[in-house]
């Protein structure tokens, strides 16, 4: 099934679902990860320009339009794909972000780029940034995800005020390192909640009612995974990205997660595991790159939508 046909799937089902209700819903988890995925529709210049390593993003649609790009010079930007709804973009070195306004709901959806992979990658050390609340406890962020989303946010919130029908409810999306920095941005949006003494912002929109991730790596420690408020994350049983970076170095898993296998049904595990490995039964399991392909959660989550509500 290509973008424009989940597209129009999920703005069938947005229409008979309550946005304003926080609780977690497979329905929900689907539009979340169609529109996680539409960020994928538009490639930057310095994409193209850095067309070599296009690999190493992890969709399917995305790869399909470097090659077009690469064979054709055809550049796919969200506004080729035909749809309903307005969709605003901004786009930054290491984040991209796609705003759009449905009749019920708006998303706000994160992707990195592939500067970002590259610089992820690149640092091995997953250094961490810290966070003041205002109490004296300071939690601590994976320093990429946190810088890419403190460079953007003004931007974002001033597009959203431009965007907003109303008092819309706004949900956050993203994938892979996408859906850590939308984390993030979910507790940046929530900090009048709990900050008794933040710093004046030149931003000011209500806070999301939910955020939905798709196997995003973790991006936090103990304290932030206790104080701020979390996403529902979902990941795939083989992918291996949610077991980075290990839980040595201090970073945790979110406390709302849900595990989806091939079938796909809902399956339990003791630990995801580190570093791409889960041990299970003195053995090491090498786990999947390909089960990290945003395909394989829209595929999945439309699954669950389609199911039984669990």
């Amino acid at each position: 099934m290509n973008t424009r046909m989940h597209l129009n799937n999920a703005t069938d089902i947005s229409s008979r679902v309550n946005w304003a209700d926080p609780h977690f819903s497979w329905q929900k988890a689907y539009v979340a990860s169609v529109f996680a995925a539409l960020a994928y529709e538009e490639i930057p210049e310095f994409e193209l320009k850095k067309s070599k390593r296009a690999k190493i993003i992890p969709s399917d649609s995305y790869q399909a339009h470097i090659s077009r790009w690469q064979s054709r010079q055809v550049r796919a930007t969200i506004g080729n794909i035909d749809r309903e709804f307005r969709t605003i973009t901004i786009i930054r070195r290491a984040v991209l972000i796609t705003i759009t306004q449905l009749q019920d709901v708006m998303f706000i959806s994160l992707r990195g780029t592939t500067l970002c992979y590259a610089d992820i990658m690149a640092d091995i050390d997953a250094r961490k940034a810290s966070y003041s609340l205002g109490y004296g406890e300071k939690l601590r962020f994976h320093r990429g995800f946190f810088e890419a989303v403190i460079d953007c946010i003004d931007e974002v919130v001033e597009k959203v005020q431009e965007l907003r029908i109303g008092d819309t409810p706004i949900y956050l999306a993203g994938h892979s390192l996408g859906g850590a920095m939308a984390a993030i941005f979910l507790a940046k949006l929530a900090e009048g909640g709990y900050h008794p003494y933040f710093r004046p912002r030149t931003y000011r929109i209500p806070e999301a009612v939910a955020c939905y991730t798709f196997g995003m790596p973790r991006y936090q420690d103990f304290n932030a995974k206790a104080y701020l408020p979390q996403p529902f994350h979902i990941f795939n049983e083989l992918d291996p990205v949610p077991t980075l970076p290990p839980t040595m170095m201090g970073f945790v898993d979110s406390p709302d997660e849900r595990c989806l296998n091939a079938i796909p049904e809902l399956t339990v595990l003791t630990s995801k595991g580190n570093m791409g490995l889960r041990a299970k039964q003195f053995t090491a399991k090498i786990l999947s790159p390909s089960d990290h392909r945003m395909e394989r959660y829209l595929e999945r989550t439309q699954a669950m939508a389609n199911g039984v509500e669990l």
